[in-house]
């Protein structure tokens, strides 16, 4: 009958064609069955050592004269301590020196770097500040914008202003007047705004390069802490990078160091965050921050701060981070990543900040510099948290 001959050609194949079966490794993968069709097509390839691309065999005799495992793989059959002497984070996940170096900002080659349309020069921005404090005033004057560059898309001359945000619990927004689009413009424009100089003090001033014709688009941006004001004029030319399709993190975390000589350990300062994200969320978030000791053979010691409410954009530690250091390590240096967590306890990493002498943050360099050169000696700075 059919349903005989069917059987007997089942079982006939099942005989043929018998499959080995090994100890998988990748808990994720699903042995499948392959048509007998396939392997007569691919039987006529010699390097086909393998039955199956995405598994590793943990028996070294299982596959005689099998190619190894994939450099990208890692080889469990060799001692742990090759692979495991570089973090990229406080998880177990190891990587290269290069990566981990490259993912807290040290220094590369700017032969190897291409720049691409977000990273080349989009002019300056001239701003003025001062405050003066028997009237309770902020005078804020936008001057002109320098080697000013726009997209194509925006026509050769588009009309373009200076928008401005006081980023406070409820934002402050000003605009300049728009002019014709040219590499230099200037605007010779003064606003004044009557804020208590502590609630300054704890935000940042945002500045958004906009064209108003042939449409309204940002072409750039730009922000500056607002801690130093006084009744003293200053003058700043702020740096105009491209506008962030994803909102950005403007927080800015305030750590100490110390190098304690004669105990031979390090004293690091969590002391206080500000102008912190405002959660979408019913309930706020909490903030802590992650700190990491790394040397060259990997990370050292990890610690953290507590969970803590924040208060007008603004969270207060004041914590105290002690970490021995021994003459054996080299290349100390301290990755600081700051998070929130929400209401259902949803760990978001918000920025980080690599404090060494090959941090890409010149800031960070000058105050490890400081640190080591002038033992018992309390650093204190201000860091604007990045993505990397």
């Amino acid at each position: 009958s059919v349903r005989a001959s069917f059987g007997d050609r089942k079982a006939e194949l099942h005989g043929m064609y018998q499959w080995p079966h090994y100890d998988v490794y990748n808990p994720f993968y699903l042995e499948h069955r392959v048509s007998p069709d396939l392997i007569r097509r691919f039987q006529a390839k010699s390097d086909n050592k393998k039955l199956y691309g995405s598994v590793c065999d943990l028996r070294p005799s299982a596959l005689p004269g099998s190619l190894d495992v994939s450099r990208s793989m890692f080889d469990l059959r060799s001692p742990p301590h090759r692979f495991m002497k570089r973090y990229d984070s406080f998880s177990s996940v190891p990587s290269s020196t290069s990566s981990r170096k490259d993912s807290q900002g040290s220094n590369r080659s700017l032969d190897t770097i291409t720049l691409s349309g977000d990273e080349r020069d989009f002019g300056r921005l001239n701003v003025k500040l001062c405050y003066v404090s028997s009237v309770e005033q902020i005078w804020i004057t936008v001057l002109h914008c320098k080697d000013l560059s726009w997209p194509s898309s925006c026509g050769e001359n588009p009309r373009i202003y200076v928008k401005g945000i006081l980023t406070l619990p409820k934002p402050v927004h000003f605009k300049s007047s728009a002019k014709e689009g040219c590499n230099d413009i200037e605007f010779m424009e003064t606003f004044v705004f009557a804020i208590k100089l502590q609630s300054l003090q704890a935000v940042r001033l945002v500045f958004k390069i906009q064209t108003q014709t042939p449409r309204k688009k940002t072409i750039g941006e730009c922000s500056m802490a607002l801690r130093e004001l006084s009744l003293e004029e200053s003058n700043h030319w702020l740096d105009i990078s491209p506008p962030s399709k994803a909102p950005v993190c403007r927080a800015e975390l305030q750590i100490g160091t110390c190098f304690q000589a004669i105990n031979r350990r390090i004293q690091l300062q969590i002391l206080e965050a500000q102008n912190l994200p405002v959660s979408s969320a019913p309930l706020s978030s909490n903030f802590f921050v992650k700190v990491g000791m790394f040397s060259t053979e990997g990370m050292i010691y990890k610690k953290k701060t507590r969970l803590l409410k924040p208060t007008n954009g603004q969270v207060k530690w004041g914590e105290m981070m002690i970490f021995p250091v021994s003459q054996a390590e080299q290349g100390i240096g301290f990755l600081i990543k700051l998070y929130s967590r929400s209401s259902v306890r949803r760990k978001h990493f918000l920025g980080q900040v690599w404090i060494s002498s090959d941090s890409s943050n010149s800031e960070a360099v000058e105050q490890w510099k400081d640190t080591i050169a002038n033992p018992e000696k309390v650093v204190v700075k201000w860091y604007s948290i990045g993505p990397s």
